[in-house]
């Protein structure tokens, strides 16, 4: 009898992690998947309960990739508000990362996977407090405005990937700015 393959559970989600780069979730099968971590299906099923649940890991897992990637972003470019920064990185991402995208703007409902999650990471307490023009305002009110400038980004990031839209770069950052400006403006 040969020996079992041990495959753990972070090597099954990154292997699905890789795969959904490559193909998305829809064509992740647990077939493909013990393919490609060359064992049969059983070490998966050990780690994860069934495909909805690795599913599961896989949307959180992009969410922190985008989030790392877009703060990230924020700091290689200090001169440019932050807001402007990681909105023209998550725009970016969502292009060059399709399949990725479509996991992370699924329309499912997920436990506690709203911005307010985001907001919670320790980066982003200081994000809040680099706002641009927004000394004046609450905590909550900080919030507000980035949750709106989020849902703002976050659309026009669905409209340039489904092809809808399309816009240079340029043309994104003067959106971004003047949305930016308005919510602003009606947070005073």
């Amino acid at each position: 009898m040969p020996p079992k393959i041990k495959v753990s559970k972070e090597k099954v989600l990154d292997t699905a992690f890789a795969m959904t780069r490559e193909d998305g979730f829809e064509a992740l099968t647990a077939r493909r998947l013990a393919a490609r971590l060359q064992s049969s299906t059983q070490p998966i099923f050990r780690a994860y309960e069934n495909m909805e649940t690795l599913k599961e890991d896989l949307f959180y897992k992009s969410v922190d990739f985008f989030s790392d990637h877009m703060l990230e972003k924020q700091r290689e470019n200090p001169k440019e508000p932050a807001y402007l920064a990681m909105g023209m990185a998550y725009i970016e991402l969502a292009k060059g990362e399709r399949h990725l995208f479509e996991l992370v703007a699924s329309v499912e409902k997920r436990e506690g996977d709203d911005i307010h999650e985001f907001l919670q990471k320790g980066d982003c307490a200081e994000f809040m407090e680099k706002l641009p023009d927004t000394s004046s305002l609450s905590t909550e009110q900080k919030r507000e405005v980035f949750g709106m400038v989020w849902m703002f980004t976050h659309g026009v990031a669905t409209q340039v990937v489904s092809g809808r839209v399309e816009l240079s770069d340029e043309k994104l950052r003067g959106l971004l700015r003047r949305a930016y400006e308005g919510f602003v403006a009606t947070s005073q």
